[in-house]
């Protein structure tokens, strides 16, 4: 994986999580966004990013979310972002991109919402 980035993957009943941990910018995006439409193409219809452990996002993570909420659309898949840091949180907000997603609080939260 590329540096900075790590993605693990687990499974709660039908829910694919993604745990990512590091920074996610523009070394890293493009694999980033290979890897979630990857999981949408499979088939995954519900996919949670846990973000407890993101320490930075750049613009190129912004794009890489879009990119993967739009083909989560086009396949009626559910992609919900959660445990955000509130410095993680503020890019979002900053952004103006808070509702351009479904950000819920806690990783149980996210499970509720999808599972």
């Amino acid at each position: 994986m590329a540096t900075g980035l790590t993605m693990t993957e687990s499974r709660n009943g039908g829910v694919c999580i993604v745990s990512l941990t590091g920074r996610i910018d523009g070394s890293n995006a493009a694999d980033f966004t290979t890897h979630l439409n990857g999981l949408i193409s499979s088939g995954e219809k519900s996919i949670v990013l846990d973000f407890a452990d993101v320490l930075y996002l750049t613009s190129a993570a912004f794009r890489a979310l879009l990119v993967a909420t739009d083909e989560a659309e086009r396949k009626a898949a559910r992609l919900a972002l959660c445990s955000l840091a509130t410095q993680v949180r503020e890019l979002f907000e900053m952004g103006g991109l808070l509702d351009a997603f479904t950000i819920l609080g806690s990783r149980d939260e996210a499970l509720a919402r999808l599972g």
